[in-house]
């Protein structure tokens, strides 16, 4: 724990102990990175008063010590709307996926529950239980492999369109994206870009230092080869089967195609499946651990 975080954590706990006097019945959270175990020499504090009920509480946002104490308000009906959400994980391979894309819109008030926890009387409680952070990672994992599909659906058009300082520049942004896959599916809450790679560290270990965000293979036309593509492949392989776990083998017939360049794999909550762009091909377990083999050899 650093000396930022250490004080931040005490005027947090001081300024909880005033609001809860002044509300009573309300409960005060600490939310973000903080509340998280990170923080840097500027951080904000970010406090939430959660009302039982009624309107929420019109606050004013306050500097303590020289350290700026952001403060929200909520009810805790509003906040059950977001419970609901991680109640279950809905994402079919095929139909209405009006669940997946509300999820992805509130994806930002998911980690912030994800990461609050309770200030009472020095201690910190987190809100949510473990089913409800489970459902959360894979909540993450499915947005972050989503968001991986879609840069490679832009790679793509730009390599036909031979755009190649566009097509660098979202090369550098996939590596990004397939390491908040890694700490996401490794239960880590996905906050700011720049605390990622402080996440990677804790996937690996409590109190683990920072590491650097691994990158893709730079072939020269990093995107244009199987080879290079391989790695985004195998990492989000390795990424959902060890959130999900990885399927018993079989011996099934696989398409030729579907090791072409730009499937990517995705765990939806009725099996597994490939996608590029908006073509979706379900596979069996079976299927998809003999294509997960067959990528990681290839």
């Amino acid at each position: 724990m650093t000396p930022w975080h250490t004080e931040r954590l005490r005027i947090a706990h001081a300024t909880a102990a005033v609001l809860a006097a002044e509300h009573p019945g309300a409960q005060i959270r600490l939310e973000g990175a903080l509340a998280h175990g990170l923080a840097h020499a500027r951080s904000d504090i970010d406090l939430r008063i959660v009302t039982p009920a009624g309107q929420p509480l019109r606050v004013v946002s306050q500097v303590v010590d020289g350290i700026r104490v952001d403060l929200h308000t909520s009810t805790a009906e509003e906040l059950g709307e977001l419970h609901g959400l991680l109640a279950s994980f809905d994402l079919p391979r095929e139909g209405d996926v009006a669940a997946f894309r509300t999820a992805r819109r509130s994806l930002s008030d998911l980690t912030t529950l994800r990461t609050a926890v309770v200030l009472d009387q020095g201690e910190q409680n987190p809100v949510l239980d473990k089913n409800e952070t489970d459902q959360y990672a894979r909540w993450a994992l499915a947005d972050r492999v989503q968001a991986a599909i879609s840069l490679t659906e832009d790679l793509l058009g730009l390599i036909e369109a031979r755009q190649r300082l566009a097509e660098q520049l979202v090369w550098q942004r996939l590596a990004v994206v397939v390491a908040q896959a890694e700490a996401a599916a490794a239960g880590q809450p996905l906050l700011g870009e720049k605390w990622l790679p402080a996440l990677l560290g804790l996937a690996t270990g409590p109190d683990q230092a920072p590491r650097a965000i691994p990158t893709l293979p730079d072939t020269g036309r990093p995107f244009g080869t199987e080879t290079a593509f391989r790695a985004v492949r195998t990492r989000l392989c390795q990424a959902l089967t060890s959130r999900w776990g990885t399927p018993e083998p079989g011996d099934p017939a696989l398409d030729p195609a579907w090791s072409g360049l730009g499937w990517l794999p995705q765990r939806c909550s009725d099996g597994w499946a490939l996608q590029r762009g908006d073509d979706l091909i379900p596979l069996t377990d079976a299927q998809f651990h003999a294509w997960a083999a067959a990528i990681a050899l290839s």
